[in-house]
C-alpha cells in the first residue's frame, strides 16, 4: 500500500472537519497479510461507539458531484456498478472533497480480477473460476465506459485519463469495501451483508464507499465490532470487549475462502465457512446421459428443475451433507418418462431423500467433481509445508484443498450412511427408526403409510 501515516493523520483531520468522531483507543495498523486496519490502544468494552460517519462524508452517486453534470436519463442508463465507478473515478481524478479519502484506498490488489493465465491455472477445478467477471468487466469499459466518457469529455475532461486499469481498481473498490446504505430513513438496525446475491439484486444508488468503516478487517468468527445505521450517521459500536493490542473486525456475512480470495484477495487458513459448489450440469451431464436421455430431453428436464425453483448450483458445506436439491435434481433424472410427466402434472420435484439409487449416483457425483482438480489432496498438503511458496498460489492452494477436503469427508459421510451397492447403512436405519417414535419396522412402515 502506498499510502503513508502523514495520509492517516491527513485522512483523521479530514475525517472529523467533516464532523466525524473517533474513540481515543482506536488507531489504524498495518497488520501481515490483512494489510491497513484498526487496533484498539486500551480495552474497549461492548457497546462502545468507535467511531461516528456522518452520512455525508459517503461516496455515492447521489454525493457525488458527476449525476448532476450529465444528462439525467443518460446516466441513469448505465447498468450495474457502473455509475459509482465513474463517479469515483471522476471524483479521484479531479481535488475533490473525497482525496484524503483516496490516498488511504489500496492501489494494487491480489483479488482474483487481477490475476494472471497462470495464476488462474491453480484453481481449476474451482467455480470460482466462473465468478471472476474479467471478460465482462473488460467489455463494460470497451463498449459502454470509452464511448460514453469520450462523448461527454466537456464534463470528465481528457478521456485518456480513464483508463481501464483505473476503472478495475474502482471497481475491485466497490467489490471489497462498498456496503449497502439505503438512501431512506432506517426503520430498524441494519447490517452489511457481502453476499453474492446482494451484488446481483441491490440498486446501485443504495451502494456507498464508507471511509473509515471500510479500513476494518474483517475474519470468520472474529468480529467484535458492527456498524449501526442511525437517521444522520453510520456509527461502528463494540459487540464485544477488544483487549488492548487487538485487531477491530467489523462484523460481515462469512463467505468461504473462494468468495474471500474473488473479493478480497486473501484467504483463511481455516475457515468454517467453507464449501465446495456441483454444478446442476454435472448431474445432467452423468445421471441423464446414463438414462438414455437425449440432450433434447435432459435439457428439458434441466430447464423443469429451475422452474422448480432448484438452484443451478449445490452448495456441499462442512456438515458434509448431499444438499438436498442434488438429491432431487438426481431423483429427476432417475424418473421414467412415465414418472417424469407425472411429475410435471403435480409441478412437484422428487422428495429430496437419498435412497440406495440416488446415493450411488451421488457417490459418482461426488467423484467425478474430485477429479475435475488437477492435483491432489496430498500434493497440496505437501505444497502448503514449503516456505518458498508465492503467495497468490499459496492462497489457490489453500481454496482448492479446502474444497477437495470437503468433498473427500462428503464422499466417507456418504459411504457410512449408504454403503456402495447396498441400503442404508445401520446408522441410518437407526436414524428413521428416531423419526418414527423408536417403532421397530413394521411398526415404522405403518405409521409412514398412514401419513400417505
Amino acid at each position: 500500500m502506498s499510502s503513508s501515516p502523514t495520509d492517516e493523520a491527513k485522512f483523521l483531520d479530514w475525517f472529523k472537519e467533516k464532523g466525524g468522531a473517533v474513540h481515543p483507543a482506536v488507531a489504524f495498523k498495518q497488520f501481515e497479510g490483512m494489510g491497513r486496519g484498526c487496533v484498539a490502544l486500551e480495552d474497549i468494552e461492548p457497546d462502545t461507539l468507535l467511531f461516528s460517519i456522518p452520512r455525508s462524508v459517503l461516496l455515492t452517486t447521489s454525493t457525488s458531484a458527476l449525476p448532476s453534470l450529465l444528462p439525467a436519463e443518460e446516466f441513469a442508463s448505465l447498468s450495474g456498478w457502473t455509475p459509482l465507478i465513474l463517479s469515483m473515478i471522476y471524483e479521484y481524478l479531479r481535488t475533490s472533497s473525497w482525496t484524503p479519502y483516496f490516498s488511504l484506498l489500496p492501489t494494487q490488489f491480489d483479488s482474483l480480477m487481477f490475476w494472471s493465465p497462470e495464476e488462474f491455472a491453480e484453481l481449476e477445478g474451482s467455480t470460482v473460476l466462473n465468478k471472476v467477471g474479467r471478460d465482462e468487466a473488460d467489455e463494460e469499459f470497451e463498449q459502454t465506459v470509452k464511448p460514453f466518457v469520450a462523448k461527454h469529455a466537456n464534463v470528465f475532461g481528457n478521456p485518456d485519463d480513464y483508463t481501464a486499469e483505473l476503472f478495475h481498481r474502482m471497481g475491485s473498490l466497490v467489490l471489497s469495501r462498498s456496503f449497502h446504505v439505503d438512501a431512506k430513513e432506517p426503520e430498524e438496525e441494519e447490517e452489511y451483508s457481502d453476499e453474492e446475491e446482494e451484488e446481483e439484486r441491490e440498486d446501485v444508488g443504495d451502494v456507498a464507499m464508507v471511509p473509515f468503516a471500510d479500513i476494518l478487517n474483517a475474519k470468520s468468527g472474529c468480529d467484535n465490532a458492527r456498524l449501526f445505521f442511525e437517521m444522520n450517521t453510520l456509527d461502528m459500536m463494540s459487540t464485544a470487549r477488544i483487549p488492548a493490542g487487538s485487531q477491530i473486525f467489523n462484523t460481515y456475512a462469512d463467505p468461504p475462502n473462494s468468495d474471500l480470495l474473488r473479493r478480497y484477495g486473501h484467504v483463511d487458513e481455516v475457515n468454517e465457512a467453507d464449501l465446495v459448489e456441483v454444478g446442476l450440469e454435472t448431474v445432467v451431464d452423468l445421471v441423464g446421459q446414463a438414462q438414455g436421455l437425449g440432450e433434447e430431453g435432459r435439457e428439458a428436464r434441466a430447464e423443469w428443475l429451475l422452474e422448480m425453483g432448484i438452484d443451478d448450483t449445490f452448495s456441499i458445506e462442512r456438515n458434509y451433507k448431499v444438499p438436498e436439491e442434488m438429491v432431487s435434481a438426481i431423483k429427476a433424472f432417475l424418473l421414467t418418462p412415465e414418472e417424469y410427466a407425472k411429475a410435471q402434472k403435480k409441478e412437484s420435484p422428487p422428495k429430496p431423500k437419498l435412497d440406495a439409487p440416488s446415493a450411488d449416483w451421488a457417490r459418482k457425483i461426488l467423484d467425478k467433481r474430485l477429479s475435475e482438480y488437477k492435483t491432489s489432496i496430498e500434493e497440496d498438503e505437501s505444497l502448503l509445508k514449503e516456505s518458498t511458496l508465492p503467495q497468490r498460489k499459496r492462497m489457490a492452494v489453500i481454496v482448492r484443498l479446502g474444497e477437495k477436503r470437503i468433498l473427500r469427508s462428503a464422499r466417507a459421510k456418504l459411504d457410512e450412511e449408504w454403503p456402495a451397492g447396498g441400503n442404508a447403512s445401520a446408522t441410518q436405519k437407526d436414524k428413521r427408526r428416531s423419526r418414527d417414535g423408536g417403532k421397530g419396522e413394521a411398526g415404522g412402515k405403518k405409521q409412514k403409510k398412514a401419513k400417505q
